[in-house]
């Protein structure tokens, strides 16, 4: 296969410029020999429309004579009149203006201007045919008025300097710059397994070494010239950098690392991790930069997939967290009344739950119990007890404050755990939720409720201490007539229910 050479192209494209201006010079009438041209083809002219006007005469039609001449004229811009005049000077037939036109003739010699072709008749001239032109184009040109010769100098001049600053301007663009590298250094550069790229200080392709050509599909000899922002290439999510890295190293002669790009290539798209560093010279100026491509398609893949199996794991860990959480709250809740139950109760007191008392921390007990409650559900059914169970915790709930734990104990009875609650405050909460019960109708039945309160400031050491002496105050306040709240004392040493 040849190789067509930048020399061999450039040699090419220089003889089409050349012979396109000298072909534009002969289409404007530039260069020389162009009186020479018009004679003959005025006289060729003028040959053809006499032998047809000999023609016409033989038949002794004059209105194809006329015809003729008409035609001619209208056809023919250079053309002015034309006529036949007998050898005695008389005019036989002749188009508008002609004697204007025909003096100035030679009186037997035809000029350029002026020309006439006798009528033979039986081999005796008889007539002639006469025929004017306008005045030949001037080897002076008719607008500058100096030599044609010199007028195409200059033409060929001005369009050739404009001419060859484009063709070269754009040529250099496609020269082979990589034949300066030298060939120890494209080896070592082949030798990479990163992509490189060295650009002048317009972007445009210096060199490519083999691995970012095998990257893109492409053969150095498309890529040199090039600028290598037309490859395609698409910036990745990049909070640092907005526009190509080895745009912003030519423009800031500084170093840019880290840079993500993306290249789609037929359905694959690769993504490249670029650096790229300025070329200086002595002065500190940009001459250039080489960008390194690293592939990190495959890479990038694979953290892909990490992140996903990542969102996978963390979709799991949370439902598996809600269900614990489910599963916790239904492990330590009561189900009829939505109150935390007695295990739930005793974690908190012992510091086992969240949320729950601290060692050394004051807080108060109170112990309620649903006063006559057999009797319920034994006049009302279990249904109308468990709707009274329900409307005593819901009472409970909405006199105590938001911090405080009330739990079902089991039965009609239920355990207050108030943190940082004195005694008397305690003691006046517990009176609240009894008046409030009292005042409440479930289901036609109206019930009221004991309760019993104490606080850790009364001597309890532990848990089951302070909800003993609460139940003991509880037990009080049945044995006193039901429906009352009862503090625990030293003197309250029974407990009944």
């Amino acid at each position: 296969m040849i190789r067509i050479t930048p020399a061999i192209r450039l040699s090419i494209g220089l003889i089409v410029l050349v012979v396109s201006i000298l072909l534009l010079a002969q289409a404007l009438g530039l260069t020389s020999g162009t009186e020479k041209q018009q004679f003959e083809i005025r006289k060729q002219t003028a040959e053809t429309l006499a032998a047809q006007i000999n023609l016409a005469v033989s038949r002794g039609d004059d209105g194809l004579i006329r015809d003729l001449m008409n035609t001619a004229i209208e056809r023919n811009a250079d053309m002015q009149s034309a006529a036949i005049r007998k050898t005695d000077g008389e005019v036989l037939i002749e188009t508008n203006n002609h004697d204007e036109f025909w003096k100035g003739a030679e009186a037997k010699v035809s000029t350029p201007t002026h020309m006439r072709f006798p009528m033979i008749i039986n081999s005796v001239t008889r007539a002639n045919t006469e025929i004017t032109f306008k005045p030949l184009t001037s080897e002076t040109h008719p607008l500058f008025h100096i030599p044609t010769f010199i007028v195409l100098i200059i033409f060929v001049v001005v369009s050739g300097f404009i001419g060859f600053w484009l063709y070269i301007r754009r040529v250099l663009k496609h020269l082979d710059p990589s034949a300066v590298v030298p060939a120890r250094v494209r080896n070592a550069l082949n030798i990479l397994a990163e992509g490189v790229l060295i650009l002048d200080k317009r972007e445009h392709i210096v060199l490519a070494n083999t691995s970012i050509l095998e990257n893109l599909n492409k053969s150095e000899q498309n890529l040199v010239g090039k600028k290598a922002s037309s490859l395609g290439w698409q910036l990745i999510d990049n909070k640092n950098s907005k526009e190509f890295p080895w745009l912003t190293a030519l423009s800031s002669n500084t170093k840019q690392v880290n840079v993500h790009l993306a290249l789609p290539n037929g359905e694959q798209t690769k993504t490249f991790r670029v650096n790229a560093v300025p070329i200086l010279d002595a002065k500190g100026s940009s001459q250039g930069t080489i960008a390194v491509f690293d592939d990190i398609t495959e890479l990038e893949e694979k953290r892909r997939q990490l992140e996903e199996t990542v969102k996978e794991l963390a979709k799991s860990r949370t439902a598996i967290e809600s269900k614990n959480k489910e599963l916790t709250f239904l492990a330590t809740r009561d189900p009829l009344t939505n109150c935390f139950n007695r295990r739930a109760l005793y974690e908190y007191l012992e510091g086992k739950a969240a949320g729950s008392l601290k060692p050394n921390t004051d807080y108060a007990c109170i112990m309620a119990d649903i006063d006559h409650f057999k009797r319920v559900n034994d006049t009302h059914g279990h249904g109308v007890g468990d709707a009274v169970i329900k409307t005593m915790a819901n009472t409970i709930k909405e006199v105590v404050r938001e911090k405080d734990i009330v739990a079902r104990m089991g039965g009609e009875e239920f355990c207050i755990i108030l943190p940082n609650t004195s005694l008397d405050v305690a003691r006046n909460i517990a009176e609240r939720c009894r008046e409030s019960i009292s005042s409440k109708m479930t289901r036609g039945v109206k019930v009221t409720a004991s309760f019993g309160v104490t606080s850790i400031a009364l001597g309890a050491k532990d848990s089951a201490t302070i909800i003993h002496q609460a139940d003991e105050a509880l037990y009080a306040s049945k044995e006193n007539g039901r429906n009352r709240v009862t503090s625990w004392s030293t003197s309250i040493t029974s407990k009944g229910g």
